[in-house]
C-alpha cells in the first residue's frame, strides 16, 4: 500500500473538496479508520487540554475490537481544523451531510477518486492509505510497535510491527542503554516529562 510524502500530501489536501479535505487531515493526523472519522461525535471531541495534559483529545467509542476503543491526542493541525468546524456545527456529528446524517463511505470515496486524479496518484492510493501514511510516519519516527498498536487500535501487535523498521542507529542506541544499565555510576539521570492524562473509553457491555 502506498503512502504520501509531505509534498504530495499538501497537493492532495489542496485538491480535496469538503468534507474530504477535513476528514483526510484528521486521518493523517490521528490515524483513524474512515468509519471512525465519519462516526465521530462532538461529544467525543475535547479541544482544550485537561490539567496536566499537553493536547486536547478525541474518543473513539466503537470499533472492530476492544482495542479500537481508544483516546487519541489532537495535534495542532487537527485541533485547529476541528475548532473551525465546531463554530458552524449544528448537530452531533462532526462530519454530517446536509440532512445532518452520517456520510456514506462511498460518497467520500467518490471525492477521493477525484482528488487522486487531479494530483495524478495511482489507483492503489485508497482512502485507507491516509491511515497507512500516518502509521508509517510513526514507525519512521522511532515509535515502538506497542505504542503504534495503541494509537491505531490494532487487534494484534503483528499488524503494528509492520510499521517498525529499526535503523542501525536505533540498534546501536539500544546497546548503549544496555551497557549503561550495567554501570550504575555511568547512568545519566532521566528527565521525566509530566504525564499526559487522558480519560479512558469505558467498555460497552451488551
Amino acid at each position: 500500500m502506498s503512502s504520501l510524502s509531505r509534498r504530495i500530501e499538501e497537493a492532495y489536501l489542496a485538491a480535496c473538496a469538503q468534507p474530504l479535505a477535513n476528514i483526510a487531515l484528521l486521518i493523517l493526523e490521528a490515524g483513524l479508520r474512515i468509519g471512525e472519522a465519519l462516526s465521530l461525535l462532538w461529544g467525543d471531541v475535547v479541544l482544550d487540554p485537561l490539567a496536566g495534559s499537553r493536547f486536547g483529545y478525541i474518543r473513539i467509542r466503537d470499533g472492530k475490537s476492544k482495542n479500537a476503543r481508544r483516546t487519541l491526542p489532537l495535534t495542532d493541525k487537527a485541533a485547529q481544523m476541528l475548532g473551525n468546524r465546531q463554530q458552524t456545527a449544528s448537530g452531533e456529528l462532526v462530519f454530517a451531510n446536509r440532512d445532518g446524517r452520517r456520510y456514506l463511505v462511498t460518497s467520500i470515496n467518490h471525492l477521493h477518486q477525484k482528488a487522486r486524479g487531479i494530483v495524478g496518484l495511482g489507483r492503489d492510493f485508497v482512502i485507507h492509505s491516509l491511515r497507512h501514511t500516518m502509521l508509517t510516519r510513526l514507525g519512521e519516527s522511532g515509535v515502538d510497535a506497542f505504542t503504534i498498536m495503541r494509537i491505531a487500535g490494532h487487534s494484534s501487535i503483528t499488524v503494528s510491527q509492520r510499521y517498525v523498521h529499526p535503523s542501525p542507529e536505533a540498534v546501536e542506541r539500544a546497546f548503549e542503554r544496555l551497557q549503561l544499565s550495567g554501570s550504575q555510576g555511568q547512568i545519566e539521570p532521566k528527565v521525566l516529562l509530566p504525564p499526559t492524562n487522558f480519560p479512558t473509553v469505558a467498555r460497552q457491555h451488551p
